[in-house]
């Protein structure tokens, strides 16, 4: 595919500075430069970097200038360039299927326009939404609803009654609805305590590879519309995540806490259970939440037990100074002994 820069700006909403006419074969990235290609910079002060690679035009902050590259000038330079990568490499389409190879129960309503692939298994009384995607090996079982133009993948299972919004993804490896981690310690060991609730997915949410969501011991698990989840993320059961989250790889989220709106739990986030966790928080890579953790909304938290970032920063910041710290409590120490010494010798006197 190729496109004039006006024409490109065009589709971004941008503004030309320079030669709108040349041609765009790619989109690269500052990483990745590339002759006849187009990348962002977020930041104006990286120009001089990016003025340097082959790159034939950047997509800039609308302050930005430059006499060596063309650039389009936007409000939101990295947003502009992923909506420009859908247009140089647009997502695969699934036209209506309903492979024969694939077991379907006789009870289950496949809507209009729905793709389900070789060896998919949709359960007794579910119900798969209009266009939505049902890869192969994928295991939907009794009542499970699942909304429209979502797209499961290749061997992801979803166990019963649970229930999938629109526009979702769930990648392959991904678990939704087993049973969530609950037991009564007895004399004879652990006794199991069932895990009657189920799942509630909702719109536009996305699941990476192997992520697991347990069901509610009662009630649901939830996770609200517009959240993203990472690769290999544990959520426990009766866990709800506000609307638009983050969740990073290898965090786990233990039973019933609450995650608000809009939070960034950052790579292996431990968070233990009945934890609260505010609308717009951040929570720093490695943190560990202890049980029953409240962090406000708007805070940032990180370290373990997790603390309040200008608090953990000093705390750092004096584990740094530990060695140089020691050596001088030593000379110290070294120099007390002397004039103990000392004053024993003019005592004696």
């Amino acid at each position: 595919m190729r496109k004039t820069i006006k024409e490109i700006a065009t589709i971004i909403g941008g503004i030309v500075q320079g030669d709108g006419s040349l041609s765009i074969e790619s989109v690269a990235s500052l990483d990745t430069p590339k002759e006849g290609a187009i990348a962002f910079v977020n930041d104006k002060k990286l120009l001089p970097e990016a003025e340097a690679t082959k790159l034939a035009c950047l997509i800039a902050p609308k302050d930005a200038s430059s006499s060596k590259k063309t650039l389009i000038l936007v409000e939101n330079p990295k947003l502009s360039w992923a909506k420009l990568l859908g247009v140089f490499h647009p997502a695969r389409q699934f036209e209506p299927l309903m492979s024969d190879k694939a077991c379907i129960a006789k009870s289950a309503k496949v809507s209009q326009g729905a793709h389900i692939a070789p060896f998919a298994y949709i359960g007794e009384r579910s119900v798969i939404g209009k266009g939505s995607v049902i890869l192969p090996f994928a295991f939907i079982d009794d009542d499970v609803v699942i909304g429209n133009e979502t797209i499961i993948h290749p061997n992801v299972s979803i166990y019963e009654r649970c229930r999938i919004g629109n526009g979702v993804i769930i990648h392959s490896g991904a678990v939704i609805g087993a049973d969530g981690f609950g037991y009564v310690v007895t004399t004879k060991g652990q006794e199991k305590i069932p895990q009657v609730g189920n799942v509630i997915v909702e719109d536009d949410v996305e699941i990476g590879a192997c992520a697991t969501i347990d069901r509610a011991t009662i009630g649901s698990t939830i996770v609200k519309k517009g959240t993203k989840i990472d690769n290999l993320v544990q959520v426990a059961h009766n866990v709800e995540i506000g609307e638009h989250s983050a969740i990073s790889a290898h965090t786990g989220i233990s039973g019933s806490s609450k995650i608000g709106n809009r939070v960034t739990l950052a790579g292996q986030v431990g968070v233990a259970d009945h934890c609260e966790i505010g609308d717009g928080a951040t929570v720093g890579a490695q943190a560990g939440l202890p049980t029953g953790k409240k962090i406000p909304p708007e805070a940032t938290y990180f370290g373990s037990p997790a603390r309040p970032y200008e608090e953990m920063r000093k705390q750092f910041a004096a584990q740094l100074r530990i060695a140089e710290t020691t050596e001088k409590v030593h000379q110290l120490e070294k120099k007390i002994k002397e004039l103990e010494a000392r004053l024993e010798e003019l005592a004696k006197a």
